[in-house]
């Protein structure tokens, strides 16, 4: 037996299996074996592949990343709407799906750019580097609020500037697309015919209906386990925290004279301007090398001309036009401009800065380019601020300074200790002498004191810090503000028991109900509009009058839900009704009736007012063909959501 499995294991098939099993291998590790893969993504876009299965380009969206962006947008959700918000609207399965469609594209849109080689030039990254908002101080850039910045994001230049050049050329096509829009006049009259429309319409506000009768206990249990997910109790940590803020800091209120003075003269030309001279010359070319019979013929031409400029009404600029060997300023009459000492050493600077008067000449003198014929211009005369005047800035500036300076050492510090040792936060606060506070149990969305700031909280649910207990990076909470935390406390996201939420349970079935009820009883009255009835029986069947609204536009003060519905509906003709049903409450509806239709008016628009528009109109397109670009380019992705990890 033996032999025989000896023979069948060294034929040509058993060469092959084991070849796909090296290959195998080779390609994905024999770990893939026997350590099974947990799947962390909420989506992940693959690109098409290279050669046949190989070569796919991919990313994956994960969940902490994704939460960490729909946070972002409840906060700004929270701050637009201010009390209207509406926390458990905003967590609807829409409204997730709406913020993780976004993150796709833009995934979808790198892909993209990787594929097709697009890069972006150093100075446009640089540019661009110095106009974000967080690396600014007093409206400038600032190489020291850069460092910080990098630090609280816990990344290399290298890796920040790599990030900045991908965003952006992700970003390059859609951009050019959003600057190319077109419209025309034609486009533009059928917009404002549209958008100034004129409708007269008729409403039926429908009544509640009655209240249901208080529901059992069968029925709150029944509701309560088929809305089990609204009755969990969220996610909280407790953090322990350091915080540097530098304007407690506590640094010197006096500075000496001696180093104030310094101070002074190191920046003396932010206080003191010298004169600033004018020039102008003549120049007789001679080479440094020249011979001297060459050299004396020149020497004696410049003495010449310098005798013509030093002439009673003389012109200089005259004789440096027509005389002048110096190509580059002969046309302007010899002008040179402004000139600062050190910029023409030796005896052409010596000789102009001996000057002190307008119209004054000198020379010759001779430089390595030949023999110059040199007058001052004009004289601008300096200023300056002496020490005592600028004393107070100065001794200000210092302050400030040494503030920033004590900030970023003891940032530095902290951060170098927590790198030593990023499993505790006692050693870096001990080390910096700061104070360890702790929070209260705070949620993903919600917290007190410094737990309110939407970043500290990111960065306490983070994986490495709220599963693994690591210190945190630098979370820069503000200006001069920054804070490391270490995740000391997890209570996991529970189920609460239907005893503790009974009364809440009883108000959503009952506020259901009554939605519900609101809804069916305005599909049946649509039903019967329809079918022809018309909107006097209806209203007076549930008890209403009818109402008319004429000369609705799209910007009357009407709840928003009505003019969506009012302006969707068809213009009325024939004999079917032009009627749709609104949702103006939970548990409140109307039908409306379409009764006339009146395009905008075109008159009344000057010029400047229609171009105006027509550059809105093409910005619409513009925006239209960039999501269009964006649907398209989708298209040639495959995109997995784990609708699941939502």
């Amino acid at each position: 037996m033996l032999q025989r499995i000896r023979d069948k294991s060294s034929g040509w098939m058993a060469f092959t299996v084991l070849g796909l099993v090296i290959v195998t291998m080779a390609f994905f590790g024999i770990e893939s074996y026997f350590a099974p893969k947990i799947e962390t993504y909420s989506a992940k876009i693959q690109g098409p592949a290279k050669f046949w299965i190989w070569g796919k380009t991919s990313r994956e969206i994960g969940q902490d990343q994704f939460q960490r962006r729909f946070e972002q947008v409840r906060q700004l959700e929270r701050a637009r709407q201010g009390d209207a918000f509406d926390p458990l609207a905003f967590e609807s399965a829409d409204n997730r799906r709406r913020v993780l469609d976004e993150m796709i594209d833009e995934e979808v849109l790198a892909l993209f750019a990787e594929r097709e080689g697009i890069t972006i030039g150093e100075a446009e990254v640089a540019a661009e580097l110095k106009q974000m908002d967080e690396f600014q101080v007093n409206g400038a850039y600032s190489a020291d609020q850069y460092r910080l910045g990098l630090a609280a994001r816990g990344m290399s230049h290298g890796q920040f500037i790599a990030s900045v050049r991908a965003d952006m050329a992700s970003r390059l096509v859609p951009t050019q697309i959003l600057a190319t829009g077109l419209a025309t006049d034609a486009e533009l009259d059928e917009f404002l015919r549209l958008s100034r429309q004129v409708r007269d319409l008729a409403l039926i506000d429908l009544p509640t209906p009655s209240a249901p009768e208080a529901p059992d206990d069968a029925a709150l249990q029944a509701w309560y386990e088929a809305n089990a997910a609204r009755y969990r109790s969220p996610e909280q940590v407790a953090i322990e925290y350091v915080e540097i803020d530098a304007s407690l800091l506590d640094v010197p209120t006096v500075v000496d004279e001696q180093t104030l003075r310094a101070r002074y003269e190191e920046q003396r030309g932010r206080y003191v301007t010298d004169p600033v001279r004018t020039a102008a010359h003549i120049l007789v070319a001679a080479p440094a090398n020249a011979d001297a019979a060459t050299d004396q013929a020149a020497r004696e031409r410049a003495e010449a001309l310098a005798e013509q400029a030093r002439a009673p009404g003389a012109d200089f600029a005259a004789l440096a036009r027509e005389h002048s060997e110096d190509l580059g300023s002969k046309a302007d009459g010899g002008l040179l401009g402004p000139i600062e000492p050190g910029l023409f050493e030796g005896p052409f600077q010596d000789a102009l800065f001996a000057l002190d008067q307008p119209g004054q000449v000198a020379g010759p003198v001779r430089t390595p380019d030949g023999w110059h014929v040199i007058q001052l211009a004009d004289i601008t005369a300096g200023s300056g601020r002496s020490f005592e005047e600028v004393r107070g800035e100065i001794e200000a500036e210092y302050l400030a300074t040494e503030r920033d300076r004590r900030f970023s050492d003891l940032s530095n510090t902290l951060i170098e200790r927590i790198y030593r040792d990023p499993t505790s936060l006692a050693p870096a606060a001990e080390a910096t002498g700061l104070e360890v506070k702790r929070t209260a149990l705070f949620e993903r969305g919600n917290g007190e004191g410094i737990a309110a700031i939407p970043e500290v909280r990111a960065a306490a649910f983070a994986d490495n810090q709220r599963i693994e207990r690591q210190v945190s990076d630098a979370v820069e909470i503000g200006p001069g503000q920054v804070v490391v935390l270490q995740v000391v406390e997890v209570v996991p996201e529970a189920q609460i028991p239907l005893e503790q939420v009974r009364e809440r349970v009883r108000a959503e079935l009952v506020a259901d109900t009554l939605s519900k009820a609101s809804e069916a009883q305005a599909e049946a009255l649509l039903e019967r509009a329809r079918a022809g009835e018309s909107f006097e029986v209806l209203a007076s069947e549930v008890g209403r009058t009818v109402a008319e609204l004429p000369g609705i536009t799209r910007q009357a003060p009407v709840p928003p839900a009505l003019i969506d519905e009012a302006f969707r509906l068809p213009v009325p003709g024939g004999d079917a009704p032009s009627v749709g049903m609104v949702r103006l409450g939970p548990d409140r509806h109307a039908l409306v009736q379409v009764l006339k239709v009146s395009d905008g008016e075109l008159e009344g628009l000057d010029e400047a007012t229609r171009d105006q528009l027509l550059g809105q109109v093409a910005q619409a397109r513009a925006v239209v063909e960039r999501e269009a670009f964006v649907r398209a380019l989708r298209r040639q992705f495959t995109v997995t959501v784990a609708e699941d990890r939502l």
